[in-house]
């Protein structure tokens, strides 16, 4: 079922979001800084294609990807007030 595998993969996002916000409190950079944090997360991505990594491996850097796209989009929405 679609709706649960997408929930599954929000939950998973969110968790990571969480784990982000554990680790680094709250993130208020430049915009070219998280420029910067997503590309190096892309190319943690791109490594683990490229050095063949497991799906498992591949799908946590896709998420990972994903939260510090989600924690750039909630630094905007804060400054944006």
């Amino acid at each position: 079922d679609g709706t649960r595998m997408r929930n599954q993969i929000y939950n998973a996002i969110n968790d990571e979001r969480d784990r982000q916000d554990e680790k680094w409190g709250e993130q208020n950079h430049h915009p070219l800084f998280w420029s910067v944090i997503l590309m190096e997360e892309l190319g943690e991505l791109s490594k683990a294609i490229i050095d063949k990594e497991s799906t498992d491996r591949i799908k946590a850097e896709v998420i990972q990807v994903a939260a510090v796209s989600i924690a750039f989009l909630e630094y905007l929405e804060r400054s944006s007030k």
